[in-house]
């Protein structure tokens, strides 16, 4: 059954207010500045998702998501005990990443407007090179390079 673009949108929204808090604890973690500054400019996309979903929601007449769910928190909690470090932060990041990008994946699934998937299309690109850069860090291991 197709969702129309308000629940899309809203789970949307909440995805990526649940990553900015996940963000938040793994900037928290890391010791080195140059993984802090790109988790950093990782959650400002968030932000920025969140502005142009709800954007587009009112836009059209409808209410926005305005608070996280449950799974957000789980997420964020995982995320604060499990990340002890810029590896152990790349790792908590790199699953909540993939949960991201399977969730914009899905969404681009649904019948959206012209409009409504470009939105989709530019945050997914950016979920995309986020997921990108993780694996990368993990596997180049920046935190022994980091000095």
């Amino acid at each position: 059954m197709a969702r129309d673009v308000f629940e899309v949108f809203n789970d949307l929204i909440q995805l990526d207010r649940d990553a900015i808090a996940a963000y938040d604890r793994a900037i928290e973690a890391c010791e080195h500045a140059h993984t802090k500054e790109r988790l950093a400019s990782f959650r400002d996309d968030h932000a920025r998702h969140v502005v142009d979903l709800t954007a587009h929601v009112t836009s059209l007449g409808g209410v926005a998501a305005q608070t996280r769910d449950l799974k957000g928190k789980l997420i964020e909690g995982f995320t604060a005990i499990t990340s002890q470090g810029d590896q152990s932060a790349l790792l908590a990041m790199r699953g909540n990443e993939e949960l991201t990008n399977r969730q914009y994946q899905a969404a681009l699934d649904e019948s959206l407007t012209t409009e409504a998937r470009a939105i989709v299309e530019r945050n997914y690109a950016d979920e995309q090179r986020h997921l990108a850069w993780i694996k990368d860090a993990l596997s180049r291991k920046v935190w022994e390079q980091a000095a």
